[in-house]
């Protein structure tokens, strides 16, 4: 999922993002999260949101960034679903350095295939991965998979305006600053 991506920020000159392992466990603990309990959204079963998860796992960030999705069956149609949606594409297209994908199947849930690709920015966080496909450190980074609905939601320094929706493929974008600014 990282090369699809980079590919897609390349088309607009944008530098590749990395992977890294805390953006990773993030997202892939609210991939399981959402198989487990059947659901999509950004918010955990538990009530936990984007931001309070990815600070759980330690990234310490100034930005961050979250589309959620489920239905498709790999990587190519789910990008292609993020890439047609604004909400989504603004996330992928984003001033982020990092990013990190989760995906879970579930063959008894509602979508059965449920994709979490989450983006970061933080001046004390690093790589732990390639930036293109080649080699990465992390085992999920390339699983296949798809999405028949999907939501994008932001956390950055500057508040942007919530857009709500009632398209399947798009969600209700949101921004959110961080405590301390």
């Amino acid at each position: 999922m990282l090369t699809a991506v980079n590919k897609q920020r390349a088309t607009k000159g944008l530098s590749p993002l990395c992977l890294n392992k805390k953006l990773h466990t993030a997202a892939q603990r609210h991939s399981d999260d959402m198989a487990i309990k059947d659901y999509m959204a950004h918010d955990g079963s538990d009530g936990s949101s984007m931001s309070e998860r990815i600070t759980q796992a330690g990234y310490v960030w100034s930005a961050v960034a979250e589309n959620v999705a489920a239905g498709q069956v790999n990587v190519d149609a789910v990008m292609v679903a993020w890439i047609n949606s604004p909400e989504h594409l603004e996330n992928i297209m984003g001033e982020y350095t990092m990013f990190a994908p989760g995906y879970a199947f579930n063959k008894e849930g509602t979508y059965q295939h449920y994709w979490t690709q989450d983006f970061g920015t933080g001046e004390t966080e690093q790589c732990d991965g390639a930036t293109t496909s080649g080699s990465t450190t992390l085992q999920n980074a390339t699983q296949d998979v798809d999405m028949v609905q999907g939501e994008a939601e932001t956390e950055a320094p500057t508040p942007a305006p919530t857009t709500v929706t009632d398209a399947p493929v798009t969600g209700a974008p949101a921004t959110e600053a961080p405590s301390n600014f």
